[in-house]
């Protein structure tokens, strides 16, 4: 839900400030951030918009690398955020305790508009059904199990922060700050991970484009030969020019 604060001059409200407060960023210790402003280095950077891992992950890096996140069997559903939890234990050894900064995309089915009820917002419905030839149940029952049905898809949401997203090309995103840890904050979403996600330092850069069944890596030689080395990513080495498979 929304928390509300007003700037009052003597009786008149002269200002508006909502805030947005995720219960999923802060039990991470992170927080929306209040506009697009981190990120606002990135977009010079990018290469031409595409599947290319310099699209994903801003050109300048000194190297970069793809890490595998599907099965081989591509029918098979897959998860992405145990692959990037284990990418990001690597890059703690370099990232100390420093902010990170993530971005998620502003199309995920999962978000609804900011102050409205999860459980009513659009995008949203439920129903019940039973077997054909059976009693309809009482209606206390079918009350009953649409509103078990309502909270349990309504945890599943998130609400929108009315803050202005970072634009990059043809995709705008939500940006939040807090501890590495913090990447991983949705992780009731784990199909949907976060896009961009960058230290302050900008040492390394983790690109995860929507609907893809790779990582795109950026950062230092020493970095990038860490996350080859580790024997629990299936990760390569790559150009800003390789394509990344994207799950279509």
């Amino acid at each position: 839900m929304a928390t509300y604060a007003f700037r009052l001059d003597g009786a008149d409200t002269v200002g508006c400030v909502v805030t947005v407060v995720s219960p999923h960023l802060v039990a991470v210790d992170a927080a929306w951030d209040d506009g697009p402003d981190a990120g606002a280095w990135i977009a010079s950077r990018l290469g031409p918009f595409g599947a290319s891992v310099g699209h994903a992950v801003p050109l300048g890096y000194p190297a970069y690398a793809v890490v595998r996140i599907a099965p081989d069997d591509l029918h098979t559903e897959f998860e992405c955020l145990p692959a990037l939890e284990i990418l990001l234990d690597v890059l703690s050894r370099f990232s100390g305790e420093q902010a990170v900064h993530c971005g998620t995309w502003e199309g995920w089915g999962w978000w609804y508009d900011t102050g409205a009820d999860p459980r009513m917002a659009a995008g949203m419905a439920v129903g019940v059904a039973w077997p054909e030839g059976a009693d309809r149940p009482a209606q206390e029952e079918i009350d009953r199990a649409l509103a078990t049905a309502r909270e349990e898809l309504a945890a599943e949401r998130v609400e929108c922060p009315d803050v202005e997203p970072l634009d990059l090309p043809y995709r705008r995103y939500y940006l939040w700050t807090g501890p590495l840890r913090s990447a991983t904050g949705f992780r009731h979403q784990p199909h949907d991970p976060p896009s961009l996600i960058w230290p302050e330092d900008r040492s390394w850069f983790v690109g995860v484009p929507i609907y893809t069944t790779e990582i795109a890596v950026g950062g230092t030689t020493v970095v990038v030969d860490a996350v080859i080395a580790d024997p629990r990513l299936n990760a390569h080495l790559a150009t800003p020019d390789d394509v990344l498979d994207i799950d279509d």
